[in-house]
Order: structure tokens, then C-alpha cells, then sequence
């Protein structure tokens, strides 16, 4: 950075000196001569003190060391992002190329890949898309879960008004892991999600894959007052899966089958036994949204049972699951209520609680149930906002009725 303000290289002696004076000259400070050549490795290094670094900082113009620490990397980002993007037009390619180099900043690769996705569906350049997913950067870089949220629901948000180029894509294993099981489109099961659910299951043979398919379109099938079978998971070895998909194949059981408790008591021993605690938090993620849509009060009481008993250190993506666990809390908690002395006070309903995602709206509307049956509150306004939700989902299960009736045993 020194070198870049500097105009010139530091090799010896006499640039020392001369960087001395540039020093002293811009920022009336001094470092000597032969600090600076410790920094540059010309001599035995020595670790500078915090005020040689801090005058450094100011002659390359920041406040001071922290300053540049800030913003630094920052900047180092936005000059290799608009070099790429010189070439987004004529040579997607060499972008895509170019993301697969080990000196390529890991910290800012995901959201560089997230605004290059981006730019080619605004382009609808589905080529370009295509080698992306083909790629190997999905497959050589160990992103976690919290990243892979991240960049699956940046791009799925987009695909809402572009799905002719995710339906183009399903045939890439990574668009399926990253952008098609993590967005699940619950708005539009009855539209182009569901259309996408019916090729996977036509198309693909990645067990996962179908099975998490599978589960969908039988969710599907729920909210549409439609028969659930459970007939082509039940023979599914599903030790392997993510416990959310494990919990997701269970919700289907559920739904087709019945509930018992004894069943799930056993299935939370053997995820104790093989993995760490915040498993089963995310083995209960679709579960909790099965127990508020088929108003399993004894599911909800189980689950918080399971995991009211838990020190969790919540992860990134887990913030948004603690949301709706806290929902589902208030809501059997007010499903438990004998007398209107007992009832949730609005103002109790009204909170922080944040969701995220594609479920944001489906969450909206257990928020709007609990709050039109609690107190003090204006329940046609409540009714109207539910009705609009209703509508823009078109599933006959959420009607006004399911409103009206939601806490009747």
C-alpha cells in the first residue's frame, strides 16, 4: 500500500530514505530510514510499534491503523469485483474461470458469486449460469450451512420472477443443493415450485434429491386438503440426511399416518446418540411448521419439550428457526387458555420476531391467527390482512375458517 502511495519500490538504502522524507513530508510525522527498511525486509524484521503504524496509515490516507484495517480489505475487494466485471458481457467465462483461483479473497467470494448470479438472470444469460453450476467452485469450497442459506435464498428471491431459468437449471446437482432445496417456495407450491418439484422427481436419481422432492409435493398435497402418502419414503435409508431433511421425511409421516409420541421420543434418542445438540434443533425445523399448519397441539407440546430443555449456542441460519419456535410456543401456550382472563394480550403478541425466507409469508399468517384471537385487538383489520394472504396462496387449507376455528379442540 506504502509502495502504491509512494510511486516508487522500496530495494534499498536510498528508497528508504527517500519514503522517510515522503513520510515526514505528508503526515509531519517521521519514521526513520531504517524502520522502514525492517518493514520492507531489507534488513532483520522487527515488530513496528503501534505509532509507526498508525503514521503509516495517514500517509496512505486513513484516520489511523484501525482505520485502515476497516476498510482496507474492503477497497482490496471492490477493485478485484469491477475488474471482473469488465468482463461479465463479453467473457462470462473467464469470470467463472477466475473465481476458482486459490488467491481469490475466500472472506468475499460468496457474495462476489451472489452478485455475479445475479447480474446473468437480470441478463438472462442462462449459458453463462450454466457453466457456473457446471463448475467446480460449489464443489471446492467447504461452505457451511449459514453460507449456503445465504447464497440459496440471495438467488431463489430472484428466480420468483425468473423461473423459466431455474427450471433450465435443474439438471445441475449444485443449483438442486444450493438454490432449489434450500429456497423452498412455499408461496408457490401451486405454481412454478411445484413444477419444479414434479421434474426433479421425473428427473433426477440423487436419493436426496427425490427424497426431499417427495416430501414437498406431499406437503403439497396437505395444503391442497389432498390424500398424504408416506408409501415412497418409508423404505428410505435416511441415516445419511441433513437432520432437516430427516425431520421434513418425518413431518410427512406425520401428516399421512398420525402422530406418537413414543415414536418421536425414540427417533430424538438415536439423533442424541450419533450427533451434537444443535441437531436436534434443526431435525425439528420442518416439524414445527407441520404442527402449526395441521394444528398438532400435542406435536407442539413435544417439541418444546425436546427443546425447551437446551442451551443452544444458535448458529447464523438457526436465528430465523428460533423465530418460529418461539411462534409455535406462543401459540400452543394460547391453545392451553380456558377463560378470556387467560388469553394472550396483543401487546404480548407484538414483538421483535423477525421471518425470514420463503416461509416469511406461510409464518405471517399463524402470527395473524394468534393475534385475532387474542385480546385487545381489531379483529377485522386482522381478518383482512389474513385474507390477503390467503389468497396470494390459493391452498384450501388456509381459509377463513382455518382462521375462525384454528383453537376449537
Amino acid at each position: 500500500m506504502s509502495v502504491k502511495t509512494a510511486g516508487f519500490e522500496v530495494k534499498g538504502l536510498g528508497d528508504s530514505v527517500l519514503l522517510s522524507n515522503l513520510i515526514l513530508e505528508k503526515t509531519d510525522e517521521f519514521i526513520s530510514y531504517n524502520t522502514l527498511r525492517r518493514l520492507f525486509g531489507l534488513v532483520k524484521y522487527v515488530k513496528p510499534s503501534m505509532n509507526t503504524l498508525n503514521t503509516l496509515a495517514r500517509f496512505n490516507g486513513y484516520k489511523n491503523y484501525i482505520d485502515f484495517i476497516k476498510i482496507a480489505p474492503n477497497t482490496a475487494y471492490w477493485s478485484e469485483k469491477e475488474k471482473l466485471y469488465l468482463h461479465i458481457h463479453d467473457n462470462p467465462q473467464f469470470i467463472i474461470n477466475q473465481l476458482n483461483r486459490k488467491d481469490l479473497n475466500s472472506d468475499y467470494k460468496l457474495d462476489f458469486v451472489i452478485s455475479f448470479c445475479r447480474e446473468l438472470i437480470y441478463l438472462k444469460n442462462v449459458d453463462a449460469l450454466d457453466g457456473l453450476f457446471k463448475s467446480s467452485f460449489f464443489t471446492d469450497n467447504n461452505f457451511n450451512y449459514s453460507e449456503i442459506l445465504h447464497f440459496g435464498n440471495s438467488i431463489g428471491q430472484l428466480l420468483i420472477e425468473n423461473s423459466e431459468i431455474g427450471q433450465k437449471l435443474l439438471h445441475h446437482p449444485n443449483f438442486l443443493h444450493f438454490v432449489y432445496c434450500i429456497h423452498v417456495d412455499y408461496h408457490y407450491l401451486n405454481g412454478y415450485y411445484g413444477e419444479w418439484v414434479d421434474h426433479v422427481l421425473m428427473n433426477s436419481r440423487e436419493v436426496h434429491f427425490t427424497a426431499f422432492s417427495e416430501a414437498i409435493f406431499q406437503l403439497k398435497n396437505y395444503l391442497n386438503g389432498l390424500d398424504v402418502s408416506y408409501d415412497k419414503l418409508h423404505m428410505l435409508d435416511k441415516t445419511n440426511f441433513h437432520p432437516i431433511l430427516q425431520g421434513r421425511i418425518y413431518s410427512v409421516k406425520i401428516l399421512a399416518m398420525g402422530y406418537r409420541t413414543d415414536e418421536l421420543n425414540q427417533l430424538i434418542v438415536e439423533l442424541k446418540n450419533k450427533e451434537e445438540n444443535t441437531v436436534v434443533f434443526d431435525f425439528f425445523h420442518e416439524l414445527i411448521i407441520v404442527a402449526l399448519l395441521s394444528k398438532n397441539f400435542s406435536l407442539m407440546k413435544d417439541i418444546i419439550k425436546h427443546l425447551s430443555e437446551k442451551k443452544l449456542i444458535f448458529q447464523y441460519y438457526q436465528e430465523a428457526h428460533k423465530n418460529r419456535f418461539d411462534l409455535m410456543c406462543l401459540i400452543f401456550n394460547h391453545s392451553r387458555c380456558r377463560t378470556s382472563s387467560d388469553k394472550v394480550n396483543s401487546k404480548k403478541v407484538k414483538n421483535e420476531r423477525e421471518h425470514k425466507y420463503s416461509y416469511r409469508q406461510l409464518l405471517m399468517s399463524f402470527e395473524l391467527i394468534l393475534s385475532y384471537h387474542s385480546e385487545n385487538i381489531q379483529k377485522n383489520e386482522v381478518l383482512i390482512h389474513f385474507n390477503e394472504i390467503a389468497r396470494n396462496f390459493n391452498y384450501p387449507l388456509i381459509s377463513e375458517e382455518y382462521l375462525f376455528n384454528y383453537f376449537d379442540d
